[in-house]
């Protein structure tokens, strides 16, 4: 069994939006003190830090395993294709530092982030006689204002109703609606609650609508993120960096999921991804380059002290 330090992030990008861009997004262009470029700081820099301190990494003499996904700016399929192969080797990571960007922060907290379609089938009939349909839309309206006010019931949960289609012409009682939403939340059993009630209410929904019928699906799951405990408050004060929450969704859960903590440290801030102009701070970035050695060398004293026989090597 290999027992590792995991350093993980992704190379995949958002796609640019061309005509915001003052730069070209496929080029990295230093403008004063600022270097330019489509995922620059989500999360390209980590990867570059990486390989600028290569040769450190290595010396820390821990077992390290460098994962780095292409697919978690869409449907993460890389990620459980990660886990499934750790298994298959027998890889199980005593600690996961995850690269996305936190300003150089330590964030033990992430919300887990779950996706769902609800696909309502309704009948059609002319807009002069509604008695003889059933309007799909209506019923995706009542579910939105019903997930509108169930949010308001659990703390720190959110939900957002993104997509919404249905109908082709104004004079036709739409027989097809579709809703697609979100919840998040670091707390699973809340997400899990919140989602039962909403299955609930389908349910009523298609009692009230005899004729219909209402399918709702997850599309994605990704796991919430929760590793506050005495070890990482060591490494937070042992290196003095400040802890919080994480608001974006990110691979560090899946990772807590499968084996050992897991955290998020990585350079720049995340408030400049995913929209045009992107730029890292090349003294945070210099900054972060040599906080993450000495983060690491601190993981390695808290959680490999004991384990010396599997201090022998390198795996890179």
């Amino acid at each position: 069994m290999l027992i590792p330090i995991v350093l993980s992030g992704h190379i995949d990008t958002v796609s640019p939006d061309y005509q915001k861009y003052k730069t070209n997004p496929f080029e990295l262009t230093e403008i004063d003190g600022k270097c330019y470029g489509l995922g620059s700081i989500d999360m390209k820099s980590f990867v570059a830090v990486i390989l600028d301190k290569l040769e450190e990494i290595k010396r820390l003499n821990v077992p390290i395993v460098l994962s780095l996904t292409t697919d978690e700016e869409t449907n993460l399929f890389c990620i459980e294709n990660v886990i499934n192969k750790f298994k298959e080797l027998d890889i199980r990571p005593r600690f996961t530092l995850v690269g996305e960007p936190t300003s150089s922060e330590i964030k033990t907290t992430a919300n887990g982030c779950f996706e769902y379609c609800v696909e309502v089938f309704g009948k059609s009939c002319h807009s002069s006689v509604l008695e003889n349909g059933i309007n799909s839309i209506c019923i995706v309206a009542k579910l939105i204002t019903y997930i509108e006010n169930l949010q308001k019931q659990f703390n720190g949960l959110t939900s957002n109703c993104g997509i919404v289609s249905g109908g082709d012409i104004i004079n036709r009682v739409p027989d097809y609606a579709k809703l697609k939403f979100d919840v998040r939340s670091t707390d699973i059993k809340d997400i899990n609650e919140f989602i039962i009630l909403i299955k609930n209410k389908i349910n009523e929904l298609q009692k009230e609508y005899m004729s219909s019928k209402i399918t709702i699906e997850k599309e994605l799951e990704i796991p919430p993120l929760k590793c506050e405990n005495l070890t990482i408050k060591k490494l937070s004060k042992k290196t003095k960096l400040k802890v919080g929450k994480f608001n974006g969704g990110c691979e560090a859960g899946y990772y807590q999921q499968y084996s050992g903590d897991a955290v998020l440290f990585g350079v720049g801030d995340l408030n400049l991804a995913h929209k045009p102009n992107e730029f890292v701070e090349i003294e945070e970035y210099k900054f972060y380059s040599n906080k993450l050695i000495e983060f690491l060398k601190c993981v390695k004293n808290e959680y490999f002290k004991l384990q010396t026989n599997e201090l022998d090597f390198n795996f890179l």
